[in-house]
């Protein structure tokens, strides 16, 4: 029995892992150099918490507040499509990424918070609307 819990806890950890290793520096690299897929970024805070958003001329984040308009028009994105969300501290963040995962997403990755967010930003006004869902924010290059 034990040895059976012990093969579930690992395989679990094996298709867990491309989002344990994705963090900040790797969507900064994406933003910068390019994405080797296609994704959907997605700033869940609200509105009146965002000076500026994540991302650049070619990627820009749908704003999609949690938990209310997430759940809503998470419908609208193919669940094999590559979603990346972030918040202002990360906490609403992964918080989302296993609600999406829970509901069929195959590909979330949690980028973080904002707080501790080096990489390029964006003013408010790019943020693409949600009638473009499913449209990725980025390609790939």
């Amino acid at each position: 029995m034990k040895a059976l819990f012990m093969f579930f806890s690992f395989a679990t950890a094996l298709m867990q892992s491309p989002s344990n290793s994705f963090n900040q520096d790797v969507l900064k690299g994406y933003l910068e150099k390019g994405a080797p897929f296609d994704f959907i970024l997605i700033d869940i805070r609200a509105t009146q918490e965002m000076s500026a958003v994540i991302g650049n001329a070619s990627c820009k984040p749908y704003n999609l507040e949690w938990p209310d308009t997430l759940q809503q028009e998470s419908a609208k994105i193919p669940k094999d499509r590559t979603v990346i969300v972030y918040c202002a501290s990360g906490n609403r963040s992964r918080r989302a990424a296993e609600y999406l995962r829970a509901n069929g997403f195959t590909n979330v990755l949690d980028g973080g918070g904002f707080r501790n967010w080096t990489g390029p930003t964006l003013p408010l006004s790019e943020i693409k609307t949600t009638s473009l869902l499913p449209e990725p924010s980025m390609k790939k290059k």
